[in-house]
């Protein structure tokens, strides 16, 4: 069965419910630092990483900062010797490669074969 109220009952009711509204509204917009709702504020620094590479005669490898900043796929060369035996190996990382390297994960990949010969490279 439904209340008859006044405009004047009508208006408290509303204008009660609307402050504490406001209330829980506003309590989700706290700056405390312990507040749930605070995003994180990663920083996240970025070092130029060099690879281990086996069986090495002279090659070195590294994926730089700039490219685990961008995150991208990207092909990484290193040479190396003498003539008549210079020559390059080439190892391509994936963008999810990169980020993990980036983040600390070990990668493995095995290089281009050169001169007949690969290198397997570890990052991390």
């Amino acid at each position: 069965m439904a209340e008859n109220i006044d405009r004047r009952r009508f208006l408290v009711l509303a204008a009660s419910g609307a402050a504490v509204g406001a209330l829980v509204v506003l309590q989700g917009c706290s700056n405390s630092s312990n507040s749930p709702t605070t995003p994180p504020n990663p920083t996240t620094t970025f070092t130029d990483k060099s690879g281990s590479i086996s069986s090495n005669h002279g090659h070195t490898i590294t994926l730089t900062a700039a490219e685990q900043q961008v995150g991208q796929a990207v092909t990484l060369t290193t040479t190396t010797g003498l003539a008549p035996t210079v020559h390059t190996h080439n190892l391509g990382l994936t963008a999810s490669e990169v980020s993990g390297i980036a983040a600390g994960t070990i990668v493995v990949k095995n290089s281009s074969v050169a001169l007949d010969h690969f290198h397997t490279i570890t990052f991390n």
